[in-house]
């Protein structure tokens, strides 16, 4: 991705609405999110095509208006607003960024309303997305599945109202408060998972959800918009703990509660601690490719994976283990020869013995900051992984990376290398 940047003048402003913020170059004649600043026919002065008319001003000016028709022509035929603080140039063009000046981008507008399936910091690139402007993704009918980065703070208002053909979402633990009406009448909206750490939702967020049928809140939310589930079916069930708002909120608008149906998840089977915490132990139903761990279920935490909970299995192709999640035990997902992308949130503490050998696929893993110890021949026989990172101080024990890639690079760890010996 290539990002253009504009150089702001001293009089930068900052514009708030609903709770979200950006600075906006005095430039502009109107604020970033205004739906009239999108289609103004202005060209950044930072803008490539910005450039070429400035040198070519002088010729147009000798030459005769004949053939200044033909440059005429040649200008862009969607030019930018002239308030956007940058470009993001990405392959088939689908997103308009704004640059928040700290190294964090924000989505301004989609461009392409054929997209179906976005993933936002893919199209966005290097630099973390921290927020989703007003209006960023409303009305756009194509969208079937969006995947919002863990960077995210900001949902703004009616980011993605209208999406009449959205299935699911999962909103990261870093967004401090969902818009009003992000959500709004997305007519196929069916499930949505509010990872800890989300405080707001905004006044009808989800409002008119015709199929909304569950709900997972953590307890971490304390503040409720009215009308925030306004219009949606009857089969909408919210999923959380005991004793929280949306307990409140469920008995208070005759709204179906439900704090026991980790028992029977569709995906994962689990065990209770005496603390009420849970330990993944394995899959419900076979075949499954793709694995999300989450980082609670029913507002419970769920804080293990069991050993030998995955053990050869073998149609698992990516599994991404969520925050909260402290110990991998013993051969977890020994012998899952398919397995090639594993990613770890903050949280994990200790990766037990043989958690994952005999993952041939695998090529590469990275482990989080504060991950303490990795366990004896952890990943032996990962034929193919040939990168590790991992924290400075992780333990590493005796043969974890025995019979891994000849090429392996091991970066952090104490006394870490192909072998891993102490």
């Amino acid at each position: 991705m290539l990002t253009r940047r504009i150089r702001r003048d001293s009089a930068d402003k900052q514009v708030a609405q609903d709770g979200f913020t950006a600075s906006v170059p005095a430039v502009a004649p109107r604020p970033w999110h205004s739906e009239s600043a999108q289609d103004a026919p202005l060209i950044t002065p930072a803008s490539p095509q910005a450039a070429s008319a400035s040198q070519a001003a002088p010729a147009a000016k000798a030459a005769p208006a004949a053939k200044a028709a033909p440059a005429a022509k040649a200008a862009p035929a969607r030019a930018q607003a002239a308030g956007y603080a940058a470009y993001g140039f990405v392959g088939r063009r689908v997103l308009e960024l704004a640059d928040n000046g700290d190294g964090t981008l924000t989505v301004v507008r989609c461009i392409d309303k054929t997209a179906d399936d976005l993933d936002i910091q893919f199209e966005a690139g290097a630099c973390p997305v921290s927020a989703i402007a007003p209006k960023a993704f409303e009305g756009c009918a194509a969208l079937c599945r969006v995947t919002l980065p863990a960077s995210l703070r900001q949902i703004g208002e009616r980011a993605f109202s209208g999406c009449s053909r959205l299935s699911r979402v999962v909103i990261p633990g870093g967004v401090q408060r969902v818009g009003t009406l992000a959500f709004a009448n997305c007519q196929a909206l069916e499930r949505v998972r509010i990872e800890p750490g989300v405080q707001a939702l905004g006044p009808s967020c989800f409002s008119k959800c015709v199929s909304l049928a569950r709900v997972d809140v953590p307890s971490s939310l304390t503040q409720l918009g009215g009308g925030v589930f306004f219009g949606c079916g009857r089969q909408l069930c919210l999923y959380g703990a005991k004793d929280t708002i949306i307990a409140r909120y469920a008995a208070l608008n005759g709204v179906r509660f439900d704090y026991e149906s980790w028992k029977e998840d569709e995906e994962l089977v689990f065990e209770e601690n005496e603390d009420g915490s849970l330990v993944v132990t394995g899959l419900r139903s076979e075949g499954l490719m793709r694995l999300e761990i989450p980082a609670e279920r029913c507002g419970r935490p769920i804080v293990a994976i069991a050993p030998k909970a995955f053990f050869a299995c073998g149609t698992l192709l990516q599994v991404h283990v969520g925050a909260g999640v402290r110990e991998i035990g013993e051969s977890a997902f020994f012998g899952c020869r398919s397995l090639a992308v594993l990613t770890f949130e903050r949280g994990l503490e200790r990766v037990g013995e043989s958690a994952f050998a005999g993952c041939e696929a695998l090529t590469q893993v990275t482990l989080p900051w504060g991950t303490t110890a990795i366990g004896r021949m952890a990943f032996f026989g990962c034929a193919r992984l040939g990168f590790v990172k991992m924290p400075a101080t992780t333990r590493v024990s005796d043969l974890a990376f025995e019979g891994c890639a000849s090429c392996l690079r091991v970066f952090g760890g104490v006394a870490a290398g192909r072998a891993g010996a102490p």
